[in-house]
């Protein structure tokens, strides 16, 4: 049902469209849920029956839109969400998570992700999003005001409590249901897991790997960080995996991942080849992003756009700094 499938959900996010929830694979349902002005257009929830239950990947939004496309995607697979053992979550990130504490209090569904996705020990290590987005615009250098516009947008964004409590923390190499590999695969968030099922021979790449787009970096906001470096290790390793199908968390599914993640690797190097060029002409993080290219121009985007594309020039700085599969480039402005 691959092809089909890649087609029927191509052609949706090509016309700004919901896809309907539908099989994927023999004992896996793709479920999609709408997000409402988003480039993303939608996410997908998969339902995978494993040798120890039914598993749900990855949560969506909390609201009743994303509640109801659920249910709806539940109904079509001859399930309810009390026959949900775990929800697995790629990454911490709001509309991955939303409806896990629902789906728990519910049916009962554990929920689990990987420790350094954990907001507990998000908070204990780097703090909570508003203050590691913080502490990246100030390293990138953007202007006071600027800086307090980019921080009032991403409070009014930030719609997410960071309380979520896991029942199960997994690290890599861990199994769910008997049936689904963890692999750590950091850089889009510093605990982002993949998920290998070896007999279906499919990959859940959550945001690591998309059929399009750029995948968008971690915040730097620690010494050590450098999610640029480790996106590219991802991404290889996800690459040089077996899989007949990769189903990642939007856009539509990836019959040839191999292809599709060398191409986003050499992307990522001709985008750090770039911003190295960039860099011997700026000062900051923030005038360097003003000298790249990006979708739109500059001077046309709006604040949270410039938010994004500032923390990414920054990650790739950082890739750059600590010479990672990169040209060697090191500018003190951007420590």
């Amino acid at each position: 049902m691959s092809i089909p499938l890649i087609a029927e959900q191509r052609a949706a996010f090509s016309r700004g469209g919901v896809p309907a929830p539908r099989q994927a694979a023999d004992g896996v349902w793709s479920i999609p849920i709408p997000l409402t002005g988003s480039p993303l257009i939608s996410m997908f929830m998969y339902l995978v029956d494993t040798p120890r239950g039914l598993v749900l990947i990855d949560a969506g939004f909390d609201s009743r839109t994303a509640w109801t496309a659920l249910l709806d995607g539940l109904r079509a697979a001859g399930t309810t969400p009390s026959e949900i053992t775990a929800t697995v979550l790629t990454h911490n990130h709001p509309d991955h998570i939303g409806l896990a504490d629902r789906l728990r209090a519910e049916g009962g569904a554990a929920v689990a992700i990987h420790p350094l996705d954990c907001f507990a020990a998000q908070r204990a290590i780097r703090g909570g999003f508003l203050d590691q987005l913080a502490r990246a615009l100030l390293l990138a250098g953007v202007p006071d005001p600027e800086r307090e516009t980019m921080l009032d947008s991403a409070r009014a964004l930030a719609v997410h409590s960071e309380s979520l409590v896991p029942d199960v923390l997994l690290n890599e190499g861990d199994t769910v249901g008997d049936g689904l590999e963890v692999l750590h695969t950091p850089g889009h968030t510093y605990g982002h897991i993949a998920l290998r099922d070896h007999a279906r021979g499919l990959v859940f790449t959550g945001d690591l790997l998309m059929p399009t787009g750029e995948p968008q970096l971690a915040p730097v906001s620690l010494d050590g960080d450098d999610p640029g470096a480790e996106l590219a290790v991802s991404l290889d390793r996800i690459a040089a995996l077996p899989a007949a199908l990769v189903l990642p968390g939007h856009q539509y599914p990836i019959a040839d991942h191999a292809r599709r993640g060398r191409a986003v690797l050499a992307e990522h190097r001709a985008r750090l080849a770039e911003t190295a060029e960039a860099a011997a002409r700026a000062e900051t993080a923030w005038e360097v992003a003003a000298l790249l290219r990006w979708a739109r121009p500059w001077a046309e985007m709006g604040t949270t756009a410039k938010r994004f594309a500032v923390v990414q020039t920054l990650g790739l700085l950082r890739a750059l700094q600590r010479g990672a599969d990169a040209p060697s480039a090191t500018h003190s402005g951007f420590s």
